[in-house]
């Protein structure tokens, strides 16, 4: 699958990528491994209310939302668990 990143999602990993190597490697890894095998073991769930076309996976404290066609993965945004339900 291909991976498309938002100009918001880019601009969150440099973000977390300057203050916390360790977890922005996580998370590109983590993107990276769901896009080869989309049926391995990650925490994913379906987003409830207004958030209802789009999944989260959770990696560390941070929380990648997303939505996936066919051959897809659509990357809207990466940030902390406390901050991302809240835009």
């Amino acid at each position: 699958m291909d991976i498309l990143y938002s100009e918001k999602a880019v601009k969150s990993m440099k973000k977390i990528a300057k203050g916390d190597k360790k977890s922005a490697q996580k998370i590109i890894e983590a993107i990276e491994n769901y896009a080869n095998n989309p049926n391995g073991a990650f925490d994913i769930k379906a987003l409830k209310g207004n958030f209802g076309f789009f999944k989260r996976i959770r990696v560390g404290n941070y929380r990648i939302i997303f939505d996936e066609n066919i051959n897809v993965i659509n990357i809207y945004d990466i940030k902390h668990r406390q901050e991302i339900y809240n835009d």
